[in-house]
C-alpha cells in the first residue's frame, strides 16, 4: 500500500479481517471516530479499493490454478457408477452451469470488444 499512514495500513488490514467497522477499529487500535472519519477520506478510500482489489486478484488467481482439480473431480463423480444418483446429478448440474457461464461470459466479452470498437471508430 502507497501513499498511506501506518494507522491507515492498520486498518485497512483490520476492515478486511472484520465484520464490522467497531471491530476493525479496535483490532486497529483507533477510536471509533477516527474509523468514520478515515472512511469519509477518497484517498483512504482509494487505497483501500486498492487494497481489496489486489487481494481478491490474487485470489483469483489461487481458484484458477486449483480449479482444475475441482473439474476432475466432477467429472470423477460424473462418471463413478456407483456413486448415489444425486450426486452424479450435483456433480453434472455444475460442470453444465459452468460451462453456461463460461460461454455467456464469452458472449458478452465480444459484444463489449464490438462496442468498443464502435466508439473508437
Amino acid at each position: 500500500m502507497t501513499k498511506t499512514s501506518a494507522k491507515h495500513e492498520k486498518f485497512i488490514l483490520a476492515l478486511m479481517s472484520t465484520s464490522t467497522i467497531e471491530d476493525a477499529a479496535k483490532m486497529a487500535k483507533i477510536a471509533r471516530g477516527t474509523a468514520f472519519q478515515y472512511l469519509r477520506d477518497p484517498e483512504f478510500n482509494e487505497a483501500y479499493l486498492t487494497f481489496r482489489r489486489e487481494t481478491m486478484q490474487q485470489v483469483t488467481a489461487n481458484l484458477q490454478r486449483v480449479s482444475h482439480k475441482a473439474i476432475d473431480t466432477l467429472e470423477e463423480v460424473v462418471e463413478d457408477q456407483a456413486a448415489p444418483t444425486s450426486s452424479r446429478v450435483q456433480a453434472a448440474r455444475a460442470i453444465l452451469d459452468n460451462a453456461y457461464k463460461g460461454l455467456e461470459l464469452d458472449d458478452l466479452i465480444q459484444r463489449l470488444a464490438k462496442i468498443e470498437e464502435r466508439l473508437d471508430s
